[in-house]
């Protein structure tokens, strides 16, 4: 293994292609997602992920690999490897450390049951795991996905941590690609708000978003938000005359699934370790929206300006002009 300290912020990507000597972007991100690269000690499984100054890389050397292979002419060869090869998990894992493994549910698939006979996310990650990780104390999930959603789901190897992060789970910054049918203004924020037992407003929430993308019909937005806001944010949109895909039997389906991705968490440990996990918009939402476009948010100098403009417009009062 080869190391360097990061000298300044960028992707792990780039850092990459800065320091170790991959020929081409396309072998440099096999290398992440294989699991052959670590920031501080973790496996980082994302090219895109943000590193920051003085984290320390570390990566196999090319100079280490093995060269290319002699004909086999049907000897034993003395090169090979004893070791079992891992076997491919069921589903894409993106991030891994000592105490954390993340992976992605796929819509339609239950996340978890009590019932032994049904299939589910967690029982089949679990047994892999089993299979390929060794010195494991316990292997435990720290967060559930409705089944027509996808997104990271968490697993914790150590008792510790499952209870840590599940008690502080509520304070963890969650973000998630959503789309709505309907348009919203650009890069802006939806109010919403909660209601009490007789209908009325109970506590006001502000959802920053961000517009990725929009087709005539639809529009992808990049939130930050949890599962458990989702019908708060439901009735926000409606108040806005846009609905949120696949939640609801009269809200148009059209992937089959619903609107919500969680594609990113932000985690802090027990002892106060930053973990930040995120994953990669899913394919059936790159297909909705296929020949979208990003609309452009208006910037902020731009909006004062306007509105100084549009108060030069009112007519003023005239000095004297009052009826007697």
């Amino acid at each position: 293994m080869e190391s360097k300290r990061v000298e300044s912020d960028g992707t792990l990507l780039e850092f990459l292609m800065e320091n170790a000597g991959y020929a081409t972007r396309t072998r440099a991100r096999t290398a992440i997602k294989s699991g052959a690269v670590a920031v501080d000690g973790n496996a980082l499984r994302i090219p895109s992920s943000d590193i920051k100054a003085g984290a320390m890389v570390s990566w196999t050397s090319l100079s280490k690999k093995s060269g290319p292979k002699d004909f086999d002419l049907g000897g034993t060869s003395t090169n090979k490897s004893n070791k079992t090869k891992e076997e491919k998990p069921p589903y894409e894992v993106v991030y891994e450390d000592d105490f954390l493994l993340a992976y992605i549910k796929p819509a339609g698939m239950v996340f978890a049951s009590p019932k032994p006979q049904v299939k589910t996310s967690y029982t089949r990650m679990k047994q892999w795991m089993e299979a390929n990780r060794s010195n494991l104390n316990a292997i435990q999930f720290v967060n559930r996905i409705e089944k027509e959603s996808s997104g990271v789901c968490i697993i914790a190897k150590d008792l510790r941590w499952r209870k840590h992060l599940q008690d502080h789970w509520d304070q963890f910054t969650k973000r998630m690609y959503v789309i709505i049918q309907g348009h919203l203004p650009a890069d802006d924020v939806l109010f919403c708000y909660s209601k009490d037992a007789d209908g009325k407003r109970k506590d006001k929430f502000e959802f920053e978003y961000r517009t990725m993308r929009a087709t005539a019909s639809h529009t992808m937005l990049k939130m930050s938000v949890g599962f458990d806001q989702v019908p708060v944010l439901m009735s926000g949109l409606r108040r806005l005359e846009c609905y949120l895909l696949g939640k609801g039997k009269e809200i148009p389906d059209p992937m089959g699934r619903s609107g919500l991705h969680l594609f990113g968490v932000d985690l802090e440990g027990p002892d106060g370790e930053k973990v930040v996990i995120k994953s990669r918009v899913p394919q059936e939402f790159l297909n909705l929206m296929k020949g979208g476009k990003g609309p452009k948010a208006v910037p902020a100098w731009k909006r004062e300006l306007h509105e100084e403009k549009s108060e030069d417009r009112r007519p003023q009062k005239q000095p004297g002009s009052a009826r007697k």
